[in-house]
């Protein structure tokens, strides 16, 4: 294997760091709606084996090849909201989803450089400990960097095999820290066969630690269940803010609401208003008495336009008082990086309402039906550390959404996955309300409760169980996993230069 991976020859490295690409190229099969979660570990293993011994260029070169094909395929669907919906040409917008995958693929080229250049050790050590740790510190930083991206986290592809057990206790980057390390023990019998036995027994010792894991409960029911109905409109995202919409998308709202009298709370989706709400104040009034009238509590999304500042946000609003205004925004989408150098994209780039403000980190909770409820709103349940802002006080948590910019792609089975993450690591239901799908009401382990139909008009009803208490995950957070890892990174570092 060392001299297959060593070759001189220029065709044979070429061959090689094709692999890498087209290794990362089938890595989203891994995710969701395709689930096949096993296909991670032989193509991460891979990777980790192609930078063995390799020069630090090499190993980042691959790395990055690995990555661009990551996030090229598995992103491809940002291509959707930009032309179809946005109405960037079609060129412009290639480049733009080229240059989105070649940034997000300097994380994983970063964490195999370091790896080369800063750690002279075995290749066991290497493999076993340095790739994994430096692995989920690229996970940790692809998070946060720049506001984060985290969309496609090696962890989330695990959400149905026994590492799941090990999320509530690590959280969705700890998952992905340990997939990596499987991923480094398969790559280790394959660089050296005498190894193998030993691989074989620490990968049964994490399965089955993970398996015995999932039996735990770590949250506990509080109160009596309540029943949820969730609004699926399927407004089709090219009608959904023309006028000829409006008022039939108001009236099937409040329809689908009433015909719902029994449920204890009505979550509507993203922006299901497709107005600010001081030009429709009359209607949310309406929907205000009804719901009073009905003693059920209704949520929904909407802009909210601060007339003073002449600023508006996207937001959530209880008809029983309070609102939640949206904290982490989608760049391009709801708002221009670097305002000063990118606003001229906007002559390209034609997204209605896509240059809003945030709504500020500290905010009141809703309480709805008894129960306070922790909101996100969009691609915010991508980020553990948002989600986890309203833990332990909230008893359920809500996202709502409009996944309807990316057509039929893998976006939103990607982003129902996300949400089922969340929802394991805090011991919380996950309500999901969303435009087109995939709305869902998810458990307190992650799992599907009900789910409604794609791209259809439905309104999803089930009970909901709300809980109290903390996963250590919730507690610890991501605190743990990261210092720990630098921790150990150093020591191995210092060891060897002692």
């Amino acid at each position: 294997m060392a001299g297959f991976l060593n070759n001189d020859n220029k065709y044979g490295r070429q061959l090689l760091d094709l692999s890498a690409l087209l290794a990362g190229l089938a890595l989203p099969f891994a995710f969701a709606p395709y689930h096949i979660s096993l296909l991670l570990y032989p193509l991460l293993a891979w990777l980790f084996v192609l930078s063995v011994d390799q020069t630090p260029a090499l190993a980042f070169r691959r790395g990055w090849l690995f990555g661009f094909g990551w996030f090229a395929h598995g992103l491809h669907w940002v291509f959707y909201s930009l032309h179809n919906y946005g109405g960037s040409p079609f060129v412009l917008t290639i480049i733009i989803v080229l240059l989105l995958a070649s940034v997000l693929a300097l994380y994983p080229a970063l964490a195999l450089y370091l790896a080369r250049r800063f750690f002279k050790t075995s290749t066991r050590l290497y493999l076993l400990l340095v790739l994994p740790l430096l692995w989920l510190l690229s996970e940790w930083l692809r998070g946060y960097f720049l506001t984060g991206m985290p969309w496609l986290q090696t962890g989330y592809s695990q959400i149905d095999t026994p590492l799941a057990g090990y999320v509530p206790l690590v959280g969705g980057l700890g998952v992905s820290g340990l997939a990596a390390f499987i991923a480094a023990l398969l790559a280790l019998s394959l660089f050296d066969k005498k190894y193998l036995k030993h691989c074989l027994i620490m990968l049964l010792l994490v399965v089955v630690a993970g398996s015995g894991l999932q039996q735990l409960a770590w949250t506990f029911p509080v109160g009596e269940k309540i029943k949820v109905s969730l609004i699926q409109g399927n407004i089709p995202q090219d009608e959904k803010w023309t006028w000829a919409m409006h008022e039939p998308t108001l009236a099937m709202y409040r329809a689908l609401t009433n015909k719902n009298p029994q449920s204890d709370l009505v979550i509507w989706p993203e922006t299901a208003v497709p107005d600010f709400d001081h030009a429709v104040v009359d209607y949310l009034e309406l929907i205000r008495q009804e719901a009073k009238d009905q003693k059920r509590d209704v949520i929904l999304g909407i802009f909210i336009h601060d007339q003073t500042s002449n600023r508006y946000y996207n937001s959530v609003m209880s008809m029983r008082g309070g609102q939640y205004q949206k904290r982490h925004l989608v760049p391009l989408g709801e708002y221009y990086p670097f305002r000063s150098l990118l606003l001229f994209l906007r002559q390209w780039i034609n997204i209605p309402l896509s240059d809003v403000d945030s709504g500020p980190e500290e905010q009141a909770m809703i309480e709805v039906a008894g129960h306070k409820v922790g909101i996100s709103i969009c691609f915010e349940d991508a980020f553990d550390r948002d989600v986890l802002k309203s833990i332990p006080e909230a008893t359920m948590l809500v996202n709502v959404s409009n996944d309807g910019w990316f057509d039929k792609s893998p976006e939103a089975a990607q982003h129902h996955q996300i949400a089922r993450m969340r929802a394991l690591e805090t011991g919380r239901y996950m309500l999901r309300s969303t435009n087109t799908g995939i709305s869902a009401i998810i458990d307190a382990k992650g799992k599907d409760v009900a789910v409604a139909p794609w791209f259809e008009r439905y309104v999803l009803t089930a009970d909901a169980q709300p809980h109290a208490g903390q996963t250590p995950y919730a507690v610890w957070k991501n605190y743990l996993s990261v210092s720990v890892s630098f921790v150990t990174l150093l020591l191995i570092y210092f060891r060897r230069k002692i």
